[in-house]
């Protein structure tokens, strides 16, 4: 599957992009699959938190564009492609309007539109050494799909500006420092500490006045 769902007997939903063989690149597959699983974790009473992380050694290394010669032969054959066929029917702004807290654990490298995830997220917590970037200037792109709307809202006009300007590669301490992350914890630790984290959540805290905090 493109994406694991599983939950926790305290109320935690799991999803797990599963295409750990790309660096789980964002495609056609893990969008379809991704806005199931936030569907069925919204309308079961059951789950009271999510959790979004990635299996292998990414969080989501940005778009699954396949090679260079792939994406020329695709334009050559349409001009105008539809980019829903790439990000899915919703753009990564819909988890802002889940009533339920998501909290992204960051295994790993968090990259464009992967980046543009985990920022829509309520809380995040990154692995020590995950990277992190928002690259679209250095591939001719512009900062797509929200991210410059909630970037400078997390972090400030500036500091939004000097990465997505520079489009550098930074690691989960800078984003921490940055307030992009809450917690930086060892890799082998990340997932217990947020489970712990959102079960504190699930088992503590009401979920009518969580939906409406959030909107």
């Amino acid at each position: 599957e493109a994406v694991l769902y599983e939950t926790t007997g305290t109320g935690v939903a799991i999803l797990t992009f599963n295409r750990p063989d790309r660096l789980n690149t964002w495609g056609g597959d893990i969008a379809t699959a991704f806005h199931a699983g936030i569907d069925r974790a919204e309308a079961d009473p059951a789950v009271r938190v999510i959790v979004l992380t990635g299996s292998g050694k990414a969080f989501c290394a940005g778009a699954h564009l396949g090679s260079v010669a792939t994406v020329g032969e695709s334009l050559a054959q349409s001009p105008e492609p539809n980019m829903d066929d790439l990000v899915g029917e919703r753009h990564p702004h819909f988890i802002t309007t889940v009533s339920k807290p998501v909290i992204a654990a960051i295994n790993g490298s968090c990259v464009g539109i992967g980046l543009t995830q985990a920022l829509m997220c309520d809380v995040r917590f990154a692995a020590a050494g995950a990277k992190f970037a928002a690259p679209f200037a250095r591939r001719g792109l512009i900062a797509e799909y929200g991210i410059s709307w909630i970037l400078p809202r997390l972090v400030g006009w500036a500091v939004a500006l000097d990465l997505l300007l520079t489009g550098r590669t930074f690691l989960a301490q800078e984003a921490a420092e940055l307030g992009l992350v809450k917690e930086v914890v060892d890799a082998d630790e990340l997932m217990p500490r947020v489970l712990a984290y959102a079960e504190d959540i699930a088992l503590h805290c009401s979920p009518a006045s969580m939906a409406v905090i959030k909107r």
